[in-house]
C-alpha cells in the first residue's frame, strides 16, 4: 500500500503538480535479482502507457503498473542543500 506523509502532501500542494514514480529497474546477475528503489518526480511521465493515474490522499500520483502493491511504502519529502524532493521510504532490495 502506498501512502503520502504530511510533508509530502504539503510539498505537492505547494508545487500544484501531479507526481509520478519511475518504473522500477531490475538488475539481474548470475544468481541474484535486485529491484532498485525508483525515484519520485513532479509532473507527468514521458511514457504514460506504463503508468496508472491514481489519487492518493487527494494528490494525483502516476504509479507504474508493475509497482509492488503488497509492501507498505510511504512517499516522504526531504530537503538537501535547499532543494526539496520526494522519495520512497520502506523500499526493500531483497
Amino acid at each position: 500500500m502506498l501512502t503520502l506523509s504530511e510533508d509530502a502532501l504539503a510539498l505537492i500542494a505547494e508545487r500544484q503538480q501531479p507526481v509520478y514514480i519511475d518504473v522500477p529497474e531490475t538488475i539481474e546477475a548470475c544468481c541474484l535479482e535486485i529491484t532498485t528503489c525508483p525515484a519520485v518526480r513532479f509532473g507527468t511521465p514521458r511514457q504514460t502507457d506504463q503508468h496508472a493515474l491514481t489519487r492518493i490522499q487527494g494528490a494525483e500520483v502516476f504509479v507504474p503498473y508493475c509497482f509492488p502493491s503488497r509492501q507498505e511504502l510511504l512517499i516522504r519529502a526531504k530537503t538537501f542543500w535547499g532543494r526539496h524532493y520526494l522519495f520512497i521510504d520502506g523500499w526493500k532490495l531483497v
